[in-house]
């Protein structure tokens, strides 16, 4: 493996992946259809294993106001704005339990995305340079959205990029299903499993 590598994990946000969450019940179907949330955390437990720095692209939370004044709002915008979604200072908000940042793996949470790439008007690129990371493992929520958006980033960046297909979440399965076996192979450079990634990794 190489030494510099990271895991990207997007929006691992109680609001997102807890059953209770606000948008849990739109990806209820392909959660549990592709055992993401058991899958993800094998996959973070396995990087910090492995000693891979896991990055944190996180959503802007939710406050009142916060986009008072806006005249170029997005759909996404709109469904945060009336469902009140990652409310600052709130549950929904918070890193799902057994996902948090360990300071000791390096962990590094990025500055927060306003729309779906991680990279967009955000300091991912800059901390990953720091470090000198040319591998993106990348992980997480949505599907056919945020990872997406955030792997087509990563590779005009001159980034390597692996996508892992059974730790993520789309809108339905047939969304997340598209992505992962159509999209995704013609955009990145791998699109393997949490265990094909583990497998490579640990020889």
């Amino acid at each position: 493996m190489s030494p510099n590598t990271a895991l990207l994990v997007i929006d691992p946000l109680n609001d997102f992946m807890h059953p209770k969450g606000k948008l849990y019940p739109q990806r209820r179907e392909s959660i549990e259809a592709t055992n993401t949330v058991p899958n993800l955390k094998k996959l973070v437990d396995a990087a910090r294993l492995l000693e891979v720095p896991v990055y944190y692209g996180l959503h802007q939370p939710y406050s009142k106001g916060s986009y008072e004044g806006w005249n170029h709002m997005k759909a996404s915008h709109h469904t945060i704005q009336e469902y009140q979604v990652f409310a600052e200072g709130s549950w929904g908000a918070e890193i799902h339990e057994g996902f948090e940042p360990v300071a000791s793996n390096g962990d590094v949470v990025a500055s927060r995305h306003w729309n779906s790439s991680s990279f967009s008007n955000t300091d991912l690129d800059y901390q990953l340079r720091q470090r000198d990371i040319t591998h993106i493992i990348l992980a997480g929520l949505v599907t056919n959205t945020c990872i997406e958006s955030t792997a087509r980033h990563a590779i005009e960046l001159g980034y390597n990029v692996t996508l892992i297909n059974d730790a993520t979440a789309g809108f339905s399965q047939a969304l997340k299903l598209a992505a992962t076996d159509l999209v995704w192979p013609t955009i990145v450079d791998e699109v393997i499993s949490v265990d094909e990634w583990i497998a490579q990794r640990s020889k």
